[in-house]
């Protein structure tokens, strides 16, 4: 997903507490989650967000924001909104392959057209 709704009233709601640097790692692990549409690795997920310095930072949004899986770091919220994304992207698909065909039959049927009375 290279693109995200961003509600900006719910984020300051809810990051009001954070220091400067554990927003930069929230924003960065969020963009890194959406980008990749799979969990933040297990292993240095500093590393991943460009935060080599600030591990703590980065753990303790971990465990505010995300849940410790097996696959990885996850989150409710950004995997709701990436089934979302997918079913929109699989509908637009779907359409666009059904009107594609439809075009097609109508363009092999040799319609007739009636000649200009010019």
């Amino acid at each position: 997903m290279h693109y995200y709704q961003f509600n900006i009233g719910d984020y300051a709601s809810h990051t009001r507490y954070l220091s400067m640097l554990e927003d930069l790692a929230y924003r960065r692990l969020l963009d890194l989650y959406y980008l990749q549409e799979k969990p933040i690795p297990l292993d240095d997920p500093q590393d991943f967000i460009g935060m080599n310095e600030c591990s703590t930072d980065v753990e303790r949004v971990l465990n505010a924001y995300f849940v410790r899986t097996e696959k990885g770091w996850v989150n409710k919220r950004v995997d709701a909104e990436i089934q979302a994304y997918k079913g929109k992207k699989k509908q637009a698909s779907d359409a666009g392959k059904k009107s594609g065909e439809v075009r097609r039959v109508n363009k092999d049927a040799n319609v007739e057209r009636p000649l200009n009375d010019r």
